[in-house]
């Protein structure tokens, strides 16, 4: 039976304290489990493997943190994820593939399933991918192609399926940007995402605009030229692509309403790129050679005549 039972309680508490505390023992006291094992550097890919190799409380810990995803009480979802992220960073036997075969079968969403659960199990599946990438445990030797394949489709068509879940889903597509550079196979997956996230280089929306702005910042070297035909000059704030700029971040698309159907009040992420790109010192050498449009001209074709424009909705504004 295990000894840790106590501590799942609270990682659902609304208090967030109290779910950083409990996160905080638990992980400790399963850590300390797992170090009574067997020294080993074979990784769990099965069940039976994680059986065998791991301690039983953390091998109980594993399944309920994936499982305790889909919950809807109080503040399960933001407590598990923490502790699950924390957990895999720190046990280094437990392999992607494992957590990814558990996640799936936790989180299946079937059409014999109600409104609200659906949802539920929607949710948990994007708190689990949240919670794999920010554990780390991505690059670690062992990691296929077909695996992050595997997470990029779920994660972009989740996004593209329900407009409430398309930023975070992007933003944890645009976490895992810096960890593509690790990978041998680095070109393979990069022109994964740009097919699958960035809609073959259409870039619509602004959620893929920032994740196509970040992976061309990140690995200068690819063919984005190919990748992004619709795209001119030698970055996407060119003077070229200023009319196809201001239809993303003004959110519209006459082929595509339905993309903008969900208005969020706060600023999207992708100007804090922007804003960076412009008044970053740090990155004065990369403005110098990739010949941004000036920001007089962005502020008042996208900003002042688009964002601000007389016949712009209250929303917009």
């Amino acid at each position: 039976m295990p000894t840790t039972l106590e501590f799942y309680w609270d990682l659902a508490s609304l208090d967030e304290s109290k779910r950083i505390e409990a996160a905080a023992q638990l992980i400790s006291a399963l850590c300390k489990f797992q170090a009574e094992m067997p020294a080993t550097t074979s990784v769990a890919t099965t069940e039976e493997e994680l059986n065998r190799i791991c301690a039983g409380d953390v091998t109980y810990g594993i399944k309920r943190l994936i499982k305790g995803l889909a919950s809807p009480r109080d503040g399960a979802r933001q407590g598990y994820s923490i502790a699950l992220s924390e957990l895999l960073a720190r046990v280094p036997c437990i392999s992607v593939k494992l957590v990814l075969d558990l996640l799936w079968r936790s989180t299946e969403a079937t059409k014999q399933m109600k409104g609200q659960e659906q949802r539920d199990m929607r949710f948990g599946r994007i708190f689990g991918l949240m919670a794999l990438v920010q554990s780390g445990i991505i690059t670690r030797a062992g990691t296929t192609a077909v695996e992050m394949r595997k997470i990029v489709m779920e994660l972009a068509a989740i996004g593209a399926k329900k407009s409430y879940l398309r930023e975070i889903s992007y933003v944890t597509l645009t976490s895992l940007v810096p960890m593509l550079g690790k990978f041998a196979f680095r070109d393979e997956l990069i022109t994964m995402f740009v097919a699958v996230a960035l809609d073959k280089g259409a870039i619509e929306t602004p959620d893929e605009l920032l994740l196509a702005m970040r992976l061309r910042r990140a690995y200068p070297g690819y063919d984005w030229y190919s990748a992004l035909p619709q795209w001119q000059g030698r970055h996407m704030l060119g003077a070229k692509n200023v009319g196809r700029l201001g239809s993303v971040l003004c959110e519209q698309s006459v082929e595509h309403p339905g993309l903008f159907s969900t208005w969020h009040p706060q600023l999207h992420r992708v100007w804090d790129e922007i804003f960076d790109l412009y008044f970053n010192r740090a990155r004065a050498d990369e403005v110098a050679n990739a010949m941004p449009m000036e920001f007089e001209l962005l502020w008042e074709r996208v900003v002042e005549n688009g964002l601000f424009a007389p016949g712009a909705s209250q929303f917009r504004r």
